[in-house]
């Protein structure tokens, strides 16, 4: 059943102190504390929320894309009373006055996980290669980064007398939004209770339902489908890069804009146009490791034959597909179809290194709760502060010359 929010995903942020959005507002009475609106029952039958503690430690997470076990920085958090916390003034008596059970939240949390994971593919890699996160994205508005020039070379020498080149890098600051994506739906008080007293479970497709729209906002977001370069935070006279960039988006990108429509496709064409977008970014001191991703309209030619030639001049075959070709270019590690990559004819060559790209992670995917219409109404928000970080560099030392590890490619 759908409670009109299902498709329905927002984007709210916090700028200067001000909440921006119904969610932004919501959690500026709380202090920006997720936890605050998580209460939960547990075994000794009293209310608890789980809170930043303010403190973080190192955990093993096992990495959605390669399965692998990696280490990351993690908030610790805290079970305190909810009746303490509304004693000391941190939550009013009026919030969170219906709480669920342990397992409930491990139910809901595991649907909106799971969803969250469908067809991530542009996302997960960018956690794959490079994760920034272990603050508290609540109340951090936005990261400052520089970009810097490259000082100079070393140099070579017996007795290390000779003078090295001393010139100050100049330093470019950019800002980076930080906004919370977000998607709710709403319960009754009526359909907990009946949870509560005959032990039916909740049913979660809708907890999952969101978990879906918010990871697919983010997928599009990362890819750049959906341009939120507009969204800026910072002062333009302070900051050069103010938006959120994805692969599309990026302003520093190198671009090529006479790639062949998949209409004309041909193996050998492709093949060389691939070639030529790898060797600008060699040219710009972009080596790799990369990933090639391409639209939904090169799909059906990348999953036929490699066949070079015409019937007059005999065919030159390889026993691989388009894909797998390509695929055995030095420094592509992989060639990938986004599912929401839908630009006709499109393709983007990405840098897989902490040099290009890094994903951050203020707070990961969560559901909260909170009552309205005198508890009646319990609404529901699955949200996280999840962002692509696409990174710029400097060729050279001139402070114009800033460049981005991503070739795109158009037919125009």
């Amino acid at each position: 059943m759908s409670f009109g929010f299902i498709d329905k995903v927002e984007v709210d942020f916090v700028t200067n102190g001000q909440p921006q959005g119904p969610t932004a507002n919501r959690f500026s009475e709380i202090g920006y504390d997720a936890g605050l609106l998580r209460p939960v029952i547990m075994e000794d039958g009293k209310k608890y929320c789980w809170i930043d503690s303010g403190k973080t430690e190192t955990k093993l997470i096992t990495n959605a894309l390669t399965g692998k076990e990696e280490k990351r920085t993690v908030p610790v958090r805290d079970a305190i009373p909810l009746q303490r916390l509304i004693s000391n003034g941190m939550v009013p008596a009026t919030f969170n006055a219906s709480a669920l059970p342990y397992q409930a939240w491990q139910r809901i949390d595991l649907a909106v996980t799971r969803a969250s994971r469908d067809r991530l593919m542009a996302w997960n890699d960018l956690v794959s290669a490079n994760t920034y996160g272990g603050f508290d994205g609540m109340a951090t508005t936005g990261l400052i980064k520089d970009t810097m020039t490259d000082p100079g070379d070393a140099k070579i020498d017996m007795d290390t007398l000779s003078n090295d080149l001393n010139d100050s890098p100049l330093h470019t600051p950019d800002i980076l939004p930080l906004p919370i994506i977000h998607a709710g739906f709403e319960l009754s008080q009526r359909r907990l209770a009946v949870s509560r007293n005959t032990g039916t479970p909740l049913d979660t497709s809708n907890a999952e339902s969101c978990g879906r729209r918010v990871a697919e906002t983010l997928e599009k977001m990362t890819i750049g489908v959906d341009d939120h370069s507009a969204t800026t935070i910072g002062d333009s006279g302070t900051f050069s890069n103010r938006g959120i960039y994805g692969f599309r988006t990026q302003p520093d990108r190198i671009t090529k804009t006479d790639v062949t429509a998949s209409a004309s496709f041909d193996a050998k064409t492709f093949m060389t146009e691939i070639l030529a977008m790898k060797e600008s970014a060699r040219a710009q001191k972009f080596y790799g490791p990369f990933v090639l991703y391409y639209s939904t309209s090169w799909d059906q030619y990348l999953d036929t034959d490699y066949v070079v030639g015409t019937s007059a001049q005999g065919y030159t075959t390889v026993d691989k597909t388009v894909r797998q070709r390509i695929e055995m270019i030095n420094g592509i590690s992989r060639v990938q179809m986004l599912d929401f990559f839908t630009n006709s004819d499109e393709l983007l060559l990405v840098q897989m290194n902490s040099d290009t790209v890094r994903a951050v992670i203020g707070m990961d995917t969560t559901t909260v709760q909170w009552e309205e219409q005198g508890g009646s109404r319990i609404i529901f928000r699955t949200m996280c502060i999840k962002v692509p970080d696409l990174r710029s560099q400097y060729v050279g030392t001139s402070p114009s010359s800033r460049v981005c590890g991503i070739v795109h490619g158009t037919t125009s």
